[in-house]
């Protein structure tokens, strides 16, 4: 059977250190964490200077080792990387580690020293780094890593994966107690050769991992990425995602610490919603994710059924959950029997539940409960809280271990999880010992609970190919004849028609030059219309008053013409070359409900922007976005999440929208920036969706074109 090229990183059978010295630093760390997780394989240092290190025999150069190893690791200075590199492409080595700073993240002569590395690799050598920690394989018993480390997780068969570029990020999480096993953890650094997504590729080979964490700054390949999360998902395999870099202040850091640009985060947002993946806020979240979605039963739903020995916890999750996401779920007659049964007379069922101070400890109390909610065909997720802070009494001498016991039993008889939930992050070690032992899974603080809940609850979308048709050559052609040439904004004129030949209809209209040519065009329209400047280089027209509408007779038309021509010589006083100015005269257009489908073309893609639009888009900021290709269900799914989605439905009493002809303007959208990526941005604001049946129609439209970008921004 072929081996997967990165089989010798993660699965070596032989190891050289380079630069280990019995001085201490990565490389003598490295060789002591081998051991540590019981690495069976052979052991090599390179180290012209030394005869061994740590018991290891050394060798002047990796040419004079009896083998090409499968797996480097270079723990010495950036300077002697590239060469180094370039020795290990010559013996055939199978992997290379490079720990060392001073590369891309740190000035130009970095930037042109990790050229040079990439360029010693040529292709051949996969490589971690630089500037990171390293890899352990839990799995395969070998950990590159170059400083402290946990051990325990080489002793269990791990479930989860983890990757990050932030190497203190990724030790931060491998030392949790509350992570379920881990078979996988990458520093990755700058990713000069091997990026998360070459890591998540590899996690997908092994079936035994079902949860893959991810905490990065940014991806060069945001498509490879969408096409590994599809089939993530495809497999089963939860894919958990913190992406730092979301401020400008946060994009201004991670650009500092591995030279890695962010990228706008609406991208990245629209990629992990399209595909999937839970993306989280903090650690918190994602380890407490990512030990509700690792067991063998994950949540169906966001619904919950909740008991505690506490009133007050009781109150205080009601709370939470409700901000978090979280629905407290309607109990049926047999759960509110069986909990009745389970409590003293004075207590009524309810949910949440308190169980009272005399539960607390018994274990019969905590099994009749957890079974009675679990069992209630509303609960996708059993949670019951208690804490055992850092200097709690011994737990055996406190009644966890009979609480734990009675929740684990029932546990073990029902299809959805059981969870504790303490209400701080304060947890004793031992509290998370005892729920995996009694197959309870411990989330720790109420909000990373509760968050983890309603993320691991939410409907996946489906994996599925891209509905729409690809474009006919024809359409391509007239809009690149369009386009071709073209710098900056184009008219509304000229946008409208590039919209059209793509089917996204404007009102009829046509452009004035003077007030009798204005009045004509209205007489053919019919009244009422909408006057507005058409002149090159102004892209918002009301803001100078180049807007007039409900214009319903001729003297109006005469009048607003001039006005708006008087303006439009204010603003553009100065102003040389250029056709003059005209006035665009179109139909007015009915009732309907105002609406903006934007976009743009940038190195992540094409994203196209829904929301509310008219004067509402930057009073109400109500906005979604989609990452091309993506498909009618991800328009609805879209629009579902924005606050003027209520108008759409028909609010009190008015007619409902043509929601499938906004579906149906968005797809456009997104195919004419696909296509087209010298296209840098779309505006159409409003779109006018109008009742069902009669469509939507762009009142206004700007496009904005960028030579520049065209073979290569999407």
């Amino acid at each position: 059977m072929k081996r997967h090229p990165l089989d010798r990183l993660f699965r070596p059978e032989s190891v050289a250190v380079v630069g280990a010295s019995p001085k201490g630093g990565y490389g003598l760390r490295i060789l002591r964490n081998m051991r540590g997780v019981g690495f069976e394989g052979r052991l090599y240092v390179v180290n012209p200077g030394r005869t061994e290190v740590g018991g290891v025999r050394a060798y002047p150069s990796l040419g004079d080792l009896p083998e090409a190893p499968d797996a480097v690791a270079a723990a010495i200075p950036a300077a002697g990387v590239p060469a180094l590199a370039a020795e290990a492409v010559r013996v055939g080595a199978g992997s290379m580690v490079v720990y060392g700073a001073g590369f891309a993240e740190r000035d130009d002569a970095g930037r042109a020293l990790q050229a040079e590395l990439v360029a010693a690799a040529d292709g051949r050598l996969p490589l971690i780094g630089p500037n990171c920690l390293g890899a352990v394989s839990y799995r395969g018993r070998a950990a590159l890593w170059g400083i402290e480390m946990p051990y325990v997780h080489a002793g269990a068969d791990g479930t989860v994966a983890l990757a990050a570029q932030s190497g203190n990020m990724a030790l931060t999480t491998m030392l949790s107690g509350r992570l379920p096993a881990v078979a996988y953890a990458v520093s990755a650094g700058n990713q000069a050769v091997l990026d998360l997504a070459d890591c998540l590729e590899y996690f997908l080979t092994d079936p035994g991992v079902r949860v893959v964490c991810l905490v990065m700054e940014g991806l060069a390949d945001l498509a490879r990425f969408r096409v590994l999360a599809e089939r993530a998902a495809e497999r089963d395999v939860a894919v958990i995602v913190l992406k730092v870099g979301r401020s400008a202040g946060g994009e201004a850091a991670t650009v500092a610490h591995t030279g890695t640009l962010a990228g706008r985060d609406a991208s990245y947002e629209a990629l992990f919603r399209q595909t999937g993946v839970y993306r989280v806020d903090d650690l918190d979240e994602m380890v407490a994710l990512c030990s509700l979605l690792a067991v063998p039963n994950r949540p169906r739903g966001t619904a919950i059924g909740f008991f505690a020995s506490s009133g007050g916890e009781c109150g205080l999750t009601a709370d939470v959950a409700d901000a978090a996401g979280v629905r407290l779920a309607d109990l049926d007659e047999a759960a509110e029997s069986a909990l009745a049964a389970a409590v003293p007379p004075y207590q009524r069922p309810r949910n949440p539940m308190d169980l009272g101070a005399s539960a607390w400890g018994d274990r019969d109390s905590y099994y009749a409960a957890a079974r009675a909610m679990g069992e209630c065909p509303a609960v996708d997720v059993v949670a019951f809280s208690g804490d055992a802070p850092t200097h709690s009494d011994p737990l055996d001498e406190f009644g966890w271990p009979e609480m734990m016991g009675g929740a684990g039993d029932a546990a073990a008889e029902l299809d959805v999880p059981v969870v504790l939930m303490t209400m701080t992050t304060d947890v004793t070690p031992e509290l998370g010992e005892l729920a995996r032992r009694n197959g309870v899974v411990l989330l720790a603080g109420a909000r990373p609970a509760l968050r983890a809940i309603a993320l691991a609850g939410r409907p996946r979308p489906s994996v599925r190919a891209e509905e729409a048709d690809p474009t006919d050559s024809a359409t391509r052609r007239s809009a690149a004849e369009l386009l071709d040439g073209r710098t900056g904004a184009l008219t509304e004129t000229e946008s409208k028609r590039l919209l059209a030949l793509y089917g996204v209809a404007s009102p009829d209209g046509e452009v004035a030059s003077d007030a009798d040519s204005a009045v004509a065009i209205a007489d053919r329209l019919g009244y009422p219309v909408v006057g507005k400047l058409h002149a090159p280089g102004v892209a918002h027209k009301s803001d100078i008053g180049g807007v007039e509408v409900g214009l319903a007779d001729a003297t109006a038309v005469r009048e607003a013409f001039h006005r708006i021509m008087r303006r439009a010589a204010a603003a553009l006083d100065g102003l040389d070359g250029g056709p003059p100015p005209g006035v665009l005269v179109e139909r007015m257009a009915g009732p309907g409900v105002e609406l903006i489908v934007g976009g743009r073309n940038d190195t992540a893609g094409s994203l196209v922007v829904l929301g509310a639009g008219g004067v509402l888009t930057e009073l109400l900021d109500d906005a979604a976005s989609l990452l091309w290709p993506f498909g009618r269900d991800d328009v609805h799914a879209a629009l579902s999440r924005l606050r003027v989605n209520a108008l759409l439905g028909g609010h009190r009493g008015g007619p409902p929208a043509d929601v499938e002809a906004l579906a149906d303007a968005a797809l456009r959208v997104g195919r004419l920036l696909s296509d087209h990526p010298e296209i840098a941005e779309i505006d159409v604001n409003p779109l006018l969706c109008r009742p069902k049946g009669e469509g939507c129609l762009a009142l206004d439209a700007l496009i904005v074109a960028d030579p520049a970008r065209k073979g290569g921004a999407s």
